[in-house]
């Protein structure tokens, strides 16, 4: 079964309802987004970057993460076991001790 959190740390397509709603903070379309959370509001997106006539604004954009509400949502393409958009999970490690065995 899959489960939306299965989605974070891949990259998926997000289909946005209105992207001018994202028109301030430089996302103009629907588009891959490396999806870094998720919660009751909705995706918390990796920002690209914004792009201006004259420069690139990269140095605390690239960092920054954006909320897309689930309202703004049309749909979600996930990429499963596909490479470059399918990456393992940050939460599927091995933690603990191995016993030897005698």
């Amino acid at each position: 079964m899959f489960k939306t959190e299965d989605i974070i740390g891949d990259i998926v397509f997000v289909s946005l309802n209105n992207s001018e709603e994202f028109k301030e903070i430089g996302i103009n379309k629907s588009g891959h987004y490396l999806v870094k959370g998720v919660d009751h509001l909705g995706l918390w997106l990796q920002h690209p970057g914004i792009t201006t006539e004259n420069e690139t604004i990269t140095s605390y954009i690239k960092e920054g993460v954006f909320l897309v509400m689930w309202n703004q949502i049309n749909t979600i393409m996930h990429y499963p076991n596909r490479d470059g958009y399918d990456f393992p999970s940050e939460f599927d490690k091995e933690i603990g001790f191995l016993k030897k065995d005698q």
